[in-house]
């Protein structure tokens, strides 16, 4: 009779379930560092919007050190600190997502050592705006956490996710948002 007992509060707990990694304080602490570190990229979001002062403010006060580039370095540098000591359970989604996103950054900002790749997909008028490769960027960024979590997806579906999917959304995007939004 207790075998029984002691095998349905096993099967209840967090740990027996299937899918589902016990977090630990250390894990919801890194996680919840992760997740306000998308706060680091509300001013150069703002700024791409044409709502430039919280970015004034930030590059005013920190100079070099804020600029929109030293923001989404900062960013990446909070979202790694979230992979190793939070509940990521696979490391491929999140860092074909970083990388990815980093792509799109790169589109959207002005990363000196990856000017030659804005220019080259700037002459594409379809990706050629900032805000929605930015925005991209931040999605491919969810995309790769929230597969990161997903135990049985493959490396195949990780590049349709993460690769095709924010492409295609990203090209369609350009092609067709610009005029509804008056940019």
């Amino acid at each position: 009779m207790s075998d029984t007992n002691e095998t349905q509060t096993r099967a209840q707990s967090p740990a027996a379930r299937p899918g589902k990694a016990p977090t630990t304080l250390r894990q919801k602490i890194f996680d919840g560092i992760g997740w306000l570190a998308f706060a680091l990229l509300v001013p150069p979001a703002l700024s791409m919007l044409g709502l430039p002062k919280l970015q004034e403010l930030v590059s005013g006060e920190l100079g070099a050190w804020g600029s929109p580039f030293a923001l989404v370095m900062y960013f990446y540098a909070l979202l790694f600190l979230r992979v190793f000591f939070g509940t990521d359970q696979r490391y491929f989604p999140v860092i074909l997502g970083y990388l990815v996103s980093f792509l799109c950054f790169s589109n959207s900002l002005d990363i000196g050592v990856m000017a030659w790749f804005r220019e080259a997909l700037h002459k594409v008028p379809a990706l050629s705006y900032d805000a929605i490769s930015f925005a991209a960027g931040v999605i491919a960024v969810f995309l790769g956490n929230a597969l990161s979590r997903a135990r049985k997806a493959g490396a195949v579906v990780d590049l349709i996710v993460l690769v095709l999917l924010p492409a295609v959304g990203l090209f369609v995007a350009g092609l067709y948002l610009p005029p509804l939004l008056g940019m």
